[in-house]
């Protein structure tokens, strides 16, 4: 029974009171991968140059689904030539990429990478990190023409699985926000 003056809590405040307890090197591994991989993903994308008329949310969705692994080898390629511990700690959900981009700020994973599939049991993911998704790679006169094709911002998770105490990260995941329509699409998730 609950005492007078106390709310129940909803299932979000657990799963991020959950992430926050969680151990905080794993978070920071996490939150890494999540965020380069989604980095790299939305320049993969961005430097395709689609037409943005024909991506609506499914075109995209298969867009990031295929080129998420080879985004994430490159994410796992770039933290092989780091030492784990330099990683900032203290990673926790950022509701500024709510605000400023337009993530999700929690959400169950909706897409899974081939040879992954989303987690069986009941996860929220979280927003991480979050920023604009003009192609960084490309040569400034393109990346002025051509930004912004595909998707205006990307979103990074980390997945947490809810009703336990301690937040173990159980998936990362990569959304963004459609150039055309403003959607988010996402998160698209696989193993961390």
């Amino acid at each position: 029974m609950e005492e007078p003056g106390q709310e129940t809590k909803t299932l979000e405040e657990l799963a991020e009171e959950a992430f926050l307890r969680g151990d905080p090197q794993e978070l920071a591994l996490a939150s890494t991968k999540a965020t380069f991989t989604t980095y790299a993903l939305a320049g993969m994308i961005e430097s395709l140059g689609l037409d943005p008329a024909t991506l609506d949310e499914a075109a995209l969705s298969d867009l990031m689904t295929q080129y998420m692994p080879a985004a994430a080898e490159e994410a796992e390629r770039w933290l092989s030539m780091l030492d784990p511990s330099t990683l900032p700690l203290g990673i926790t959900p950022r509701y500024q990429c709510t605000d400023e981009f337009g993530c999700a700020y929690s959400t169950p994973c909706k897409y899974a990478v081939w040879g992954y599939s989303i987690p069986s049991v009941k996860h929220l993911c979280f927003v991480t990190d979050c920023g604009d998704a003009r192609c960084s790679t490309c040569p400034t006169w393109v990346g002025e023409l051509l930004s912004h094709l595909a998707i205006r911002a990307w979103c990074a998770y980390v997945c947490v699985e809810l009703g336990v105490h301690d937040g173990k990260p159980i998936a990362i995941g990569a959304g963004g926000i459609s150039s055309l329509l403003g959607d988010f699409v996402g998160p698209i998730c696989k193993a961390p």
